[in-house]
């Protein structure tokens, strides 16, 4: 299906390395092209997420920024291709279960992904971005997994690729990626998705 879709070559390599089946509650089920139940939500679709990796343009010097770490699959794909990954969830169920199945893959797999997990509410986490931007002076690419009316300020300013389904109201959110240049933002849309949306801690 994924390759029907024109997904490139190198993410399909990672599709066969990053084992979905380490990520979701039925096992049987992984390898369908179709958003599976998590934790009383639902874990995105292969093909979602291929779009995703393939619109990012990532390289093993990108510093990667995730909000919504969901089951932690997407996660590992990130980490596969970049140099490292900070992912905040605000959910506590979903952190610890993600985690989990983080630390399950790489142990069996034997593989080794640099991922930085925080069980944070993004909005209140600009300390937290702060830091990573004086140690790395850039966050190179954003990727939301729940949709969004308003990407926050903090993050906008300081990114050169955000990804993001963006909630306009209407049943479906438009996936949009949102490119900071010189000369000003560039937004492209990246077709229509299905994703839960934006929750924050009081």
């Amino acid at each position: 299906d994924l390759r029907e879709n024109k997904v490139s070559d190198k993410v399909l390599e990672a599709f066969r390395v990053i084992k979905r089946e380490f990520f979701v509650e039925n096992k049987d089920l992984a390898y369908l092209n179709q958003a599976l139940p998590f934790l009383g939500q639902t874990t995105s679709q292969p093909l979602v997420i291929a779009n995703v990796l393939d619109n990012l343009d990532l390289d093993k010097e990108k510093i990667v920024l995730e909000v919504g770490i969901g089951s932690g699959f997407q996660t590992c794909l990130l980490a596969y291709f970049s140099k490292k990954v900070y992912s905040f969830e605000i959910d506590n169920q979903i952190y610890l279960k993600a985690k989990e199945n983080i630390q399950n893959f790489m142990q069996i797999s034997k593989i080794s992904l640099d991922i930085e997990l925080y069980r944070l509410d993004i909005f209140k986490s600009k300390k937290v971005i702060d830091k990573i931007l004086e140690k790395y002076n850039k966050i190179d690419r954003v990727v939301f997994s729940f949709a969004i009316k308003k990407i926050p300020d903090f993050i906008l300013k300081n990114s050169e690729i955000i990804i993001a389904p963006i909630d306009e109201g209407s049943e479906f959110q438009k996936l949009k990626k949102i490119i900071t240049q010189k000369e000003g933002i560039v937004v492209k849309d990246l077709g229509y998705v299905s994703f839960v949306k934006e929750r924050r801690e009081r």
